[in-house]
């Protein structure tokens, strides 16, 4: 659906620019949430290489750009399928999400004391970490080509995401590892949470390329499947 979409609007500039400027914001939060994760995950001090929050402050300019320019096509259209100007209106929401969560993060690594390392949940948060990262570059890919397929893989693994961070923060509040000192327990919990979100998010996006507009955000349904 995506990609007709772009191919029915590819002569209107408004909605091109647009949509490139969407475009240039993933890729923006994508280079933000490695850093953010280097930043916590990697360093002692929370030393950053990049200024994450003037690129959330670009980031931030983007989507009023966007925004801008979707109404400004409207306005001077009067387009009878305005699809693909609500979809872009909304995957901009999303990007901007991630690029807030991801400044969270930044937070976090400036806050805590040394490099976070999460004991007993290691190899389980690693996994979260490496799974989100792999799905936010299949959909810089996908939005990029206007790929429905590959944005149909990204949405695959949110479920078991979701349910991983649920899980480790459950496990903190029950208390199942004393061994974790609070500041350990307290940024592992936060972390888990912003993870869960940016994943929620990463699928909102994908979903946006597959879906009508009115199941963004929601698992794409089979033919004939009823709610």
């Amino acid at each position: 659906m995506f990609k007709a979409l772009i191919e029915m609007f590819r002569k209107e500039d408004l909605l091109q620019q647009a949509f490139h400027d969407s475009h240039k914001m993933l890729k923006t939060c994508k280079q933000m949430f490695d850093a953010a994760l280097i930043s916590l995950r990697k360093s002692d001090n929370g030393e950053m290489k990049m200024d994450v929050f003037a690129m959330d402050e670009e980031i931030n300019q983007y989507q009023r750009t966007v925004r801008g320019k979707v109404l400004a096509y409207l306005a001077v259209t009067a387009s009878k399928d305005p699809v693909f100007s609500l979809v872009l209106v909304s995957v901009v929401i999303d990007i901007e999400r991630i690029g807030d969560y991801t400044k969270n993060i930044i937070e976090l690594a400036q806050e805590h004391p040394k490099k976070l390392h999460a004991g007993p949940l290691e190899s389980t948060i690693v996994q979260v970490e490496n799974n989100i990262s792999e799905r936010f570059e299949r959909l810089v890919e996908a939005f990029e080509k206007s790929d429905d397929d590959i944005a149909r893989t990204v949405m695959q693994l949110h479920r078991v995401i979701t349910q991983t961070c649920d899980g480790i923060l459950i496990t903190l509040i029950r208390d199942e590892h004393p061994e974790y000192v609070t500041t350990d327990a307290v940024t592992i919990a936060l972390y888990s949470r912003y993870l869960k979100r940016i994943s929620s998010h990463i699928t909102n996006i994908a979903s946006g390329m597959v879906n009508p507009f009115d199941r963004i955000g929601f698992r794409e349904k089979n033919n004939g499947e009823i709610d």
